[in-house]
């Protein structure tokens, strides 16, 4: 296994026991996860390569975290490169991966595009957008359709 996945995997197998000891109710032994949760994704280098949040994550049996106001940002070197939101995801810490049937947003530097149901691979920094999909550009492209 690579090092960032090794150190993608330690990390969240941390939050996720974190998450299941701090969503323990005391009547129902059943985990209802963590608030404002932070998952970070780092590169060979060690520099963050991406930080999933969210405002409640409840994990699931093997490394699936539902996660809810999902707002993922993939950094550039120390720089924000792409911001994503969507009210809902699962995320698989094993593969690096999410998914949702939920409306998506995604902004970067110069476009903005939105759809309904996504899966993103951190492993190939690729977000797919499955249905409705919108997107807007802020530059001209006078030169590429002629």
């Amino acid at each position: 296994m690579p090092w960032n996945q090794r150190r993608l995997c330690n990390t969240t197998l941390l939050v996720l026991a974190i998450a299941a000891i701090a969503g323990a109710d005391e009547e129902n032994t059943r985990p209802r996860g963590a608030r404002n949760v932070a998952i970070p994704g780092f590169g060979e280098d060690g520099l963050r390569i991406w930080e999933m949040r969210s405002f409640q994550a409840i994990p699931l049996a093997h490394g699936v975290v539902d996660a809810k106001d999902l707002l993922l940002t993939i950094f550039s070197g120390p720089k924000v490169e792409t911001i994503l939101k969507s009210p809902k995801a699962r995320f698989h810490t094993e593969d690096g991966n999410a998914t949702s049937d939920s409306r998506i947003q995604v902004t970067g530097p110069g476009y903005e595009i939105s759809g309904k149901g996504w899966k993103w691979n951190s492993n190939r920094s690729r977000i797919q957008i499955k249905a409705n999909v919108k997107a807007v550009f802020n530059e001209e492209f006078d030169d590429l359709f002629q």
